[in-house]
């Protein structure tokens, strides 16, 4: 939806300033920044050009900028982004250069609007088969730490790739976010049982390499980022970005209804147990940082986040195995409290390194606490007609669990800055 006035437009300088401010709002929506941090970087451009009674105010996909005209008069833009559910790194990183530089090098306006052009029309990052073996890595790196072997990963790998290209070609027809994601988890399991009635995986394996494949759809950004509003108080962000969340939620409910019910027709054999091989600790470690890297290049992050994003899958797993290992804690409550760390230490060196403080995070969990284990002990039950219903409900509650706890490590750098701050200007 292009920008609108809806008040008296003022000086050409104004408009300029407006159009700029309203288009880097929504930008920086569609390519996954939280409501909140959207916010910050319009009022710091605004308060670089002295604009007076600044008010910014998110709706959902709705951005509304409104300010004086230096004449008494209140003028605002509107803005609408295209949706809530991408998650672009690279676009991430340069839509926040282009504040950075509007800030620190005082660019006028129509400045600002051609460097926001170039960022929003900058070739990708990376060729497409660069972002796609990120997938496949990722995929490879979260069916071995869930127990999967060397031959289940590699399948999860290529069935990754495979629905990932379903999915972009869904998104490019136009197809309805929910029949696409349903279509992409059916086909996911199908894949999955078929590797087990060719005999290439038992029932274990082909478990994994679904659930795998099935996390991998779940809607991580959008939770960490409606966690992120509800935390920053925005009620309408954070409830338009939960019905995307739930929306993606029913697609793959949709999908693996289907082909359980499909796979209750074969003779699957004698029940095998839902316990699966344990990794030893190192080498989880070791498959989160490989993880994180695939996940920055399945994200278009550039190179820039790369390193950054294997430190934060080592300091991420490492917390978690070290709650586990030596604390007892259950996974359950191990996962997000890993999470709090790395929101906490994304969230301070996020301006430091140049990088969007959602992708620091994102890189991290997707590498180290996705609840794949979870998801596949309730998927071996659910082919032998047992309810696993609890496994997924406990998986769901898990994801939120790691937004939340991504969050509250956002927030409480937040107090501890302004802590910081406050100390020096004493």
């Amino acid at each position: 939806m292009p920008n609108q006035d809806t008040g008296r437009t003022g000086t050409a300088h104004l408009d300029a300033a407006l159009e700029f401010l309203t288009r880097l709002g929504t930008d920086a929506l569609e390519c996954g920044y939280a409501t909140a941090a959207a916010e910050d970087m319009v009022r710091a451009c605004a308060a670089a050009w002295g604009l007076s009674r600044l008010t910014v105010t998110g709706m959902g996909r709705v951005l509304i900028v409104q300010c004086e005209d230096g004449q008494g008069h209140l003028v605002s833009r509107m803005g609408e982004s295209a949706g809530l559910d991408s998650f672009d790194c690279d676009r991430m990183r340069r839509v926040k250069a282009v504040a950075r530089a509007t800030v620190t090098e005082r660019l006028d306006p129509e400045t600002a609007c051609r460097r926001l052009t170039d960022a929003d029309s900058g070739p990708p990052v990376f060729p497409w088969w660069w972002v796609q073996a990120g997938g496949m890595l990722l995929a490879f790196c979260i069916c071995v730490q869930i127990g999967g072997g060397m031959l289940a990963a590699s399948a999860a790998a290529v069935i990754q790739l495979a629905v990932n290209v379903t999915g972009r070609g869904f998104g490019a027809w136009g197809v309805p976010k929910l029949f696409g994601v349903a279509v992409q988890a059916a086909l996911a399991g199908s894949l999955g049982g078929l590797c087990h009635l060719a005999d290439w995986l038992t029932v274990a394996q082909a478990a994994t390499v679904v659930a795998t494949t099935w996390v991998l759809i779940a809607p991580l950004p959008q939770l960490i980022s409606t966690a992120i509003d509800m935390v920053s108080g925005d009620s309408m962000s954070a409830l338009v970005r939960a019905l995307g969340a739930g929306l993606i939620i029913g697609g793959i409910v949709l999908g693996g209804l289907l082909v359980l019910s499909l796979s209750w027709r074969f003779d699957l054999g004698v029940p095998v147990s839902a316990d699966l091989p344990v990794l030893p600790v190192w080498l989880g470690v070791v498959f989160a940082v490989l993880g994180a890297i695939g996940n920055a290049l399945f994200n278009a992050g550039g190179k820039d986040l790369l390193l950054p994003a294997a430190v934060a899958g080592l300091v991420t797993a490492s917390v978690n195995q070290t709650l586990i290992h030596l604390g007892n804690m259950p996974s359950a409550w191990a996962g997000p409290i890993a999470a709090v760390v790395l929101g906490f230490l994304a969230a301070a060196c996020a301006d430091r390194l140049r990088l969007p403080m959602s992708a620091l995070a994102l890189v991290g969990i997707t590498g180290a606490l996705l609840p794949g284990l979870i998801v596949c002990q309730g998927l071996m039950l659910s082919v032998y007609q047992v309810s696993g219903v609890q496994y997924f409900v406990q998986a769901g509650a898990v994801c939120v669990a790691l937004g939340v706890g991504a969050s509250l490590g956002v927030y409480l750098w937040a107090v501890v800055a302004r802590r910081g701050r406050a100390v020096t200007t004493r």
